[in-house]
């Protein structure tokens, strides 16, 4: 009668050790998360960043965007079409000082095996180059990602206007 019990117990065990594995690694809305965050470190950017150190951040960056990626930035923003057009961006822009990237109050959608959304607050902060002072901005942001060649990778962001104060007529 032990046994039975000790075996019923290591079944149970068993089952949500496997349970908890799949919602850790597995599960698609928690695999997003994961790769939006490693997305945001990889924007990041030192302040002693290295030119060697920069390289690799960009390669990084590549691996996380889709071959046909699109990129809107509101309505007055630059657009963007492919993703070599986004590395040269990204490759042309070198900051005095380095930022933080960081996707605040995400809010991941699964579509499909191989579609997903995400609602992101894109929160950057960095130092001001002359007075030293911490600055941040914050954007809203939806990205569709696309799992391809096994890895969730960006395949359209749009990033909303800020919102405008109003006039005062």
């Amino acid at each position: 009668m032990r046994s039975n019990g000790s075996i019923y117990v290591s079944v149970v065990f068993a089952v949500l050790v496997g349970y908890f594995s799949y919602q850790w690694w597995f599960n698609p809305h928690r695999v997003v998360k994961r790769r939006l965050g490693e997305l945001a470190a990889t924007l990041s950017v030192p302040a002693s960043e290295t030119e060697l150190g920069r390289v690799a951040r960009l390669t990084q960056l590549r691996g996380y965007l889709a071959d046909s990626i699109h990129i809107r930035t509101g309505r007055s923003g630059p657009e963007l079409s492919s993703r070599d057009a986004v590395m040269a961006a990204a490759s042309g822009w070198t900051p005095q000082a380095g930022w933080n990237v960081d996707f605040a109050d995400v809010d991941v959608r699964v579509d499909s095996d191989t579609a997903a959304r995400a609602f992101v607050t894109a929160d950057m902060t960095t130092r001001d180059s002359k007075t030293g002072e911490q600055t941040f901005d914050s954007r809203e942001a939806q990205l569709s990602m696309a799992y391809q060649d096994g890895e969730w990778v960006v395949s359209e962001v749009d990033v909303k206007e800020r919102p405008q104060p109003p006039s005062l007529q």
